[in-house]
């Protein structure tokens, strides 16, 4: 039976020094580049992602990594665990001064999450789960909200970086969605989306053209408080399918109505 707590711990402490790492270059300026039209990419990005690694997998060298910015020049082994990496999500919050962006963080067996981790390291909001034992802000118990109608709801979606290619599904699900929903709001972080939806801010969250660094510590964090984490189409593919909705559990099937799934 795998140790939890000693991967736990060591993850926590690289996530705290990538956090360090954020807020010295948030104060400064810094050379930004595109991997995009829309998708740029900073030092703090790639100084935050090569922390995080070189603290884990001197730590733990017979564990993968999958992660935003260089895992591909990685030696990928394929033995199961692999950390799940999103070393700042939100850039264009960060390269705007909008502090709202996280360091996103999770070891997975396979396609089981074991824990996530999402850090703001200028709130300095600790969102963490561990399997089997609830989810946490700040070593304070979270839970979903209890709204139970989509139409008293506040719920929070993103827009994918190829939005032209999908600007018909992106744009046909928004109109319903705000015809639909008390309110819907746009921060730019899947990964504190998500977290907000577990400790009850938000009663849902929605997004297409996800990666897996984007959902996989906020989807165990939401599970933990006790939401619901699919696809669209109410499956279980959100890590790999790119599609995304996360709810209280209360309101789920009527949000999968609208993204595709049940009728």
């Amino acid at each position: 039976m795998l140790d939890i707590s000693k991967y736990f711990n060591e993850a926590k402490k690289s996530v705290f020094l990538a956090g360090k790492i954020l807020k010295k270059y948030y104060l400064e300026n810094f050379k930004i580049e595109y991997k995009g039209t829309r998708n740029p990419v900073t030092a703090a990005d790639k100084n935050s992602e090569k922390s995080i690694i070189k603290i884990l997998g001197e730590k733990f060298p017979d564990i993968d990594f999958l992660c935003e910015e260089s895992c591909e020049e990685i030696n990928r082994r394929k033995n199961g665990l692999v950390w799940i990496i999103d070393p700042l999500d939100g850039t264009v919050n960060f390269i705007h001064k909008l502090p709202i962006f996280s360091i996103s963080l999770a070891l997975y067996d396979g396609n089981k999450a074991l824990f996530g981790i999402v850090y703001n390291p200028i709130s300095g909001e600790f969102f963490h789960a561990i399997k089997n034992k609830g989810a946490y802000l700040n070593g304070k118990k979270i839970g979903v909200s209890k709204i139970n109608d989509l139409k008293h709801s506040l719920i929070v979606t993103g827009f994918p970086y190829n939005y032209e290619k999908r600007q018909k599904s992106v744009d046909e699900k928004f109109r319903e969605f705000c015809r639909s929903a008390e309110g819907l709001r746009r921060l730019g972080s899947a990964a504190i989306d998500l977290c907000y939806v577990a400790c009850g801010r938000f009663d849902a969250f929605w997004e297409e053209g996800l990666n897996p660094w984007d959902v996989a510590a906020g989807a165990i964090i939401v599970r933990e408080a006790g939401g619901n984490v699919t696809d669209f189409a109410g499956r279980n593919n959100y890590l790999f399918g790119e599609t995304l909705v996360a709810s209280n559990l209360k309101i789920h099937n009527q949000m999968i109505k609208i993204t595709g799934g049940k009728k």
